[in-house]
């Protein structure tokens, strides 16, 4: 993600909220919207909101890393650098200027499945960000002197944020190691030897490609009218032409692997302490089974009362920390756990306390409190999560993408509260298996030994 400037809004938006009660008295807040779409075939999905005069324009691509070709890597993230520069009628630096005088602020992001840039501005200037997004969408300029630049831009932010950081090839390790999905074999900040030998012809083809109307979607969510939105849909945007239809990608392979386990173990000269870490493949964001795997994850690993930190933090003192989390996509998922070692406990003493916890509650189930616990942090975080209108374009875009229906916003929730702690157990013993798992462990560069790479049980 790039770092954009902000003018008084971001302020604005941070300090307008509302109080909320318990989590377990609070339904999901709904987001009423409408949609419409242009010839080209740009989706608008709009949200009305008065309540404060801010808009929130959220421009989703549907391209991310999965769609770059070998030898490619990095373009979805190279151009959400590029998208910010020059256009036919922006010199560099006026996307930036424009909306900091307008007293908005502005990012993007790239993942896997897509990429984003979004404002929020004054209601008064909605005009000025959808005018912004139309004119990189039809007329960005990608000379030879802005492309080497934004290029050493981003491999000076790889060697920022991962080849110098500790655990940097570690996380990267385990993102590609897990899958045999070829689109998310690489990873999405991409190598240097793929941008290195990246040219202008090259990222302008994979750009005339994806970055065109009918693999976008732009949700508005704030003080506008569905009509006013059309109505600069059609003016500003309605005069882009089509692109061609992207190819699409191979299918996903079933989970969870049945192939056996995966271990890697690294020499991390950045790194003090070990990280453990396992990783577990699981189904893509659309299918049934995620709702009981996020509640897995929240019961094992969110906060000081969850299992894992019970276990090896509190009572074994073997952790510093413990996390659980699962990684959505469009693709196949992970369901990830790391731990770090106190000092003098050994990565396979941790490894062993982590898999007996597993075995226990596959064994076992788990009891109505801890699933009723997980339920009401699923609650409380989707209602804090609908206390912005970016935040709620955000969610239009999300059901959009990954549901690949609104309407699914609907139910949701429902559908996290109908988990059952049978379903809890069969998640547990269908996708936490050794088989299925992946294990990445970074040590301190030449102070491993030998038990870094023990093998623990199931």
């Amino acid at each position: 993600m790039r770092r954009r400037r902000t003018g008084f809004l971001l302020l604005a938006a941070a300090a307008f909220w509302l109080p909320i009660g318990s989590a377990a008295q609070q339904a999901e807040p709904g987001i009423p919207y409408e949609t419409f779409t242009l010839p080209n075939g740009l989706v608008f999905i709009v949200h009305e909101d008065h309540s404060s005069p801010i808009v929130a324009v959220d421009v989703w691509y549907d391209v991310g890393s999965a769609n770059e070709q070998l030898g490619r890597s990095g373009f979805a993230h190279l151009f959400e650098h590029l998208m910010f520069e020059e256009t036919k009628n922006l010199s560099k630096g006026d996307f930036d200027d424009y909306l900091t005088a307008a007293g908005g602020m502005n990012n993007g992001s790239t993942t896997e499945d897509r990429t984003n840039y979004f404002e929020v501005v004054p209601s008064n200037r909605v005009n000025l960000a959808l005018w912004l997004e139309s004119e990189r969408m039809a007329n960005l300029s990608v000379t030879q002197a802005n492309f080497t630049r934004e290029r050493e831009v981003v491999k000076e932010e790889r060697r920022l944020r991962v080849d110098n950081q500790p655990y940097g090839a570690a996380m990267l390790t385990l993102d590609t190691l897990s899958t045999d999905w070829f689109p998310y074999k690489h990873t999405v900040i991409g190598t240097m030897a793929d941008l290195d030998s990246a040219t202008v012809v090259d990222v302008m083809a994979f750009h005339d490609m994806y970055y065109v109307p009918n693999n976008a979607a732009i949700a508005v969510a704030g003080d506008v009218t569905a009509a006013e939105v059309r109505a600069m849909a059609e003016r500003y945007f309605g005069a882009i032409q089509r692109g061609p239809e992207k190819a699409a990608l191979p299918p996903v392979p079933a989970t969870p692997r049945t192939d056996g386990e995966r271990r890697v173990v690294l020499d991390d000269r950045m790194a003090s302490i070990p990280l453990y870490s396992a990783v577990y493949s699981v189904p893509p964001h659309g299918h049934a089974d995620t709702y009981a795997l996020s509640l897995l994850s929240s019961i094992l690993g969110r906060g000081e009362s969850s299992r894992l930190y019970q276990r090896l933090v509190k009572d074994e003192r073997a952790a510093l920390m413990v996390s659980v989390g699962v990684g959505s996509n469009a693709g196949p998922g992970t369901f990830v756990i790391r731990a770090f070692p106190n000092r003098g406990v050994a990565v396979s003493r941790v490894e062993d306390l982590v898999y007996d916890e597993i075995a226990k509650l596959q064994a076992d189930g788990v009891t109505m409190r801890e699933l009723e616990k997980a339920k009401n942090q699923v609650r409380a975080s989707m209602v804090m999560g609908r206390q912005s209108v970016l935040q709620k374009a955000e969610a239009l875009q999300h059901y959009r993408r990954y549901h690949g229906d609104l309407s699914a916003m609907e139910t949701d929730l429902d559908r996290y509260m109908a988990v059952t702690s049978s379903d809890i157990r069969r998640v547990a013993n269908r996708y936490l298996t050794v088989e299925n798992r992946t294990v990445v462990i970074a040590r301190p560069a030449q102070q491993g030994d030998a038990s870094t790479d023990a093998k623990g049980g199931a």
